[in-house]
């Protein structure tokens, strides 16, 4: 199967407290979003990097200066909404991609085990969503605090990425989801809503998103402990 990537390089540096995208930070010396993208390098056939519409140059500027201009087929801007990002991205794919992995970019920790197994899902079931089980207990509680109930944990799940889809499905997804004027929270909702069936596949607790300070320093360590594991072996 025909695999690419659609990294997502947009966003801000507001709740990093940094006044630079925070997927131009850099981890270990090696900026996030490239970290990010490197990762696929092995599994996919190329990639596509989705960046902020002022931050088009830089992005590239920035995956030319680390070598990735070969895996990188094209850099294009975002929209509005992360959807529309991704519809960018779809829409700048080869006509030979039978598979997209669609990653945030300030997921830097994603390992190749991660996407193998979304992609073997996706050959399996047409899509896989890297997930890990909900560790907490979760509520659902009214605008004003009161518990409603308590959902069975065993069934809940956080979600991650990449998402990975046929892209026949996940495009016509898109279309649905415009034709309907549907917002969704991730590439998942969108297939949710045009009532096509969404599988999940094992992610990682290492593949954290980058937010906020603690998790640029957490970060920092997954990835000191990995070297030193390689050394080590």
């Amino acid at each position: 199967m025909k695999t690419y990537a659609i990294i997502l390089g947009g966003g801000s540096g507001r709740r990093m407290g940094s006044d630079i995208n925070k997927i131009f930070l850099p981890l270990r010396g090696i900026p996030a979003i490239v970290r990010s993208i490197a990762a696929f390098t092995g599994l996919c056939a190329g990639a596509v990097v989705v960046a902020a519409a002022d931050e088009v140059d830089t992005m590239r500027a920035v995956i030319h200066r680390c070598g990735m201009d070969r895996f990188v087929l094209d850099v294009v801007a975002g929209g509005s909404e992360r959807q529309h990002s991704v519809w960018n991205g779809i829409q700048a794919l080869p006509q030979d991609a039978e598979c997209v992995l669609i990653h945030d970019g300030a997921r830097a920790l994603v390992t190749p085990d991660v996407i193998r197994r979304t992609i073997a899902s996706v050959e399996e079931h047409g899509s896989g969503i890297a997930s890990i089980p909900a560790v907490d207990t979760i509520k659902r509680a009214d605008k004003n605090g009161l518990v409603i109930e308590t959902p069975d944990r065993s069934t809940l799940y956080a979600m991650q990425t990449p998402q990975g889809f046929r892209t026949e499905l996940i495009r016509k997804a898109h279309e649905i989801a415009q034709a309907d004027r549907f917002l969704g929270t991730d590439d998942a909702s969108l297939l949710e809503h045009a009532g096509m069936p969404v599988y999940l596949c094992e992610g990682d607790r290492e593949n954290l998103k980058l937010t906020t300070p603690t998790d640029l320093k957490l970060a920092e360590l997954i990835l000191t402990m990995r070297l030193e594991k390689e050394e080590n072996q």
